[in-house]
């Protein structure tokens, strides 16, 4: 197979501009390895040959492959790919041929289920990175209805990641806006931007967000409800919410950047009024039919020990209103799928938050984390080399009740094929990840 087009590139950053906790975000772009074959329908050989030999590895990953329901969305296998940042649409967040091409690659190479990119509701304080896409305008919505019709040509299913970047946001990307924020409280950490050189090593603080008034939040689960409608049109067949990484929706629910005193803060219960009244806007914009998931995670892209649940029972509270707000999956992330939730007085029993969700919702559950590479996310974009490793814990995942489907991040940028490859018992060629290839997206 040819490769999808020409590559599109950006400047490396320096080696020693970039600091560890730069986030989970990647402003990335893949290497594919597009020329490999994949494999053929199951076949017997004989004990003891290299073909025999390949095929019995694959069968340990068979698991990977059975097919699974989103909903009302049934899936070819249980494998996804991880949403990450790639900023490679513009100014205008438009995705153009390229970006077709990448998520094609990835679905024609076997992906279940391509989850895009974040893409924000808006183009002002949504927006927390220059080139991020958008799907809040019509020409943004036509050009997602090409990488949706690709994704299905290639026997895929695709989501849309809907995203505010809330106090993460900065004016140098979002046309000067003052991010919004629950509370008027600044984050921490520099600010970085991979598709914004003058960004790297340069010490920028977050800006002081401004506090929502009851009019801002309203107008903001209205641009939600509105880009799902978009969304539906376009040819998604779910939708994603942000609500990691320390993002709008997490800062709602996280007591540290959520101080008020209103229907939207206080207690656990109603921190999470904001993303109850925003679930339950888009499942009445989209209709019933329509998979709605929400990501959640225990970090934030500025502050990886940025927690927001302190027990399971916290946890439990605001997983509750998003299923009875119309939830029917979420999207764990953390630094590996098996990273304990809770500290071990909250959870002696030290259980994944991918865990803890599958008991407490009894619906489906993403988990991603440290699939193909052991070095963390924070590590190889700071320089240190990710080697790869037996995959096999996707599979382990699954077994031990951490998760229904396992997307794959780092990996499937370097490898687009990782899905061919794996269930060929090939995981052995699958390429490293170095931060260099975020610069090129192919």
């Amino acid at each position: 197979m040819s490769r999808p087009g020409p590559a599109v590139n950006r400047t490396a950053p320096d080696p020693d501009a970039v600091p560890l906790a730069v986030g989970a975000e990647l402003h990335d772009a893949g290497d594919p390895h597009l020329d490999r074959a994949g494999p053929a329908d199951p076949v017997f050989l004989p004990e003891g040959t290299a073909m025999a030999d390949e095929a019995l590895a694959g069968a340990a990953y068979r698991r990977l492959l059975e097919p699974v329901r989103l909903g009302e969305l049934e899936l070819p296998n249980r494998i996804a790919m991880a949403p990450m940042t790639r900023s490679f649409c513009g100014e205008d967040g438009v995705p153009g041929p390229e970006v077709v091409a990448y998520y094609a690659a990835r679905a024609a190479a076997g992906t279940g289920l391509i989850i895009t990119e974040g893409t924000v509701v808006d183009m002002g304080p949504a927006r927390g990175y220059r080139g991020v896409p958008g799907l809040c305008s019509d020409v943004q919505q036509a050009a997602w209805a090409r990488v949706t019709d690709a994704v299905h040509a290639a026997g895929a299913r695709i989501a849309v990641q809907l995203w505010h970047a809330g106090r993460l946001a900065h004016s140098r990307a979002n046309g000067g806006c003052t991010p919004l924020a629950p509370s008027a409280v600044t984050a921490a950490g520099p600010y970085i931007d991979f598709a914004d050189p003058e960004t790297y090593g340069a010490g920028l603080d977050y800006a002081p967000p401004r506090a929502m008034t009851e009019s801002d939040i309203e107008s903001v689960i209205d641009a939600f409800a509105r880009a799902a409608v978009r969304a539906q049109h376009a040819g998604f067949d779910a939708i994603e919410f942000h609500g990691g990484s320390g993002y709008l929706i997490q800062q709602f629910w996280n007591a540290d950047s959520n101080r008020r005193d209103d229907d939207f803060g206080g207690d656990v219960w109603r921190r999470g009024e904001f993303a109850s009244r925003l679930v339950a806007a888009v499942r009445a914009a989209v209709g019933p039919k329509m998979p709605l998931v929400m990501q959640l995670a225990q970090f934030a892209v500025n502050d990886f020990g940025w927690t927001t649940w302190q027990t399971p029972d916290e946890l439990a509270t605001t997983l509750g209103r998003l299923v009875e707000a119309g939830c029917d999956g979420f999207y764990a992330s953390a630094h590996r799928i098996s990273t304990p939730a809770f500290g071990a007085a909250a959870d002696p029993a030290q259980r994944s938050l991918a865990w803890h969700m599958r008991c407490i919702t009894s619906r489906p559950v993403i988990a991603v984390g440290g699939v193909t590479y052991s070095a963390p996310v924070q590590q190889t974009l700071a320089g240190t080399p990710a080697p790869v490793e037996d995959p096999i814990n996707a599979v382990t995942a699954l077994e031990q009740g951490d998760a229904d489907i396992v997307a794959i991040g780092r990996a499937m940028i370097a490898n687009p094929d990782w899905v061919r490859l794996v269930s060929a018992g090939r995981w052995r060629e699958l390429a490293p990840f170095s931060r260099e290839l975020l610069m090129t997206l192919r």
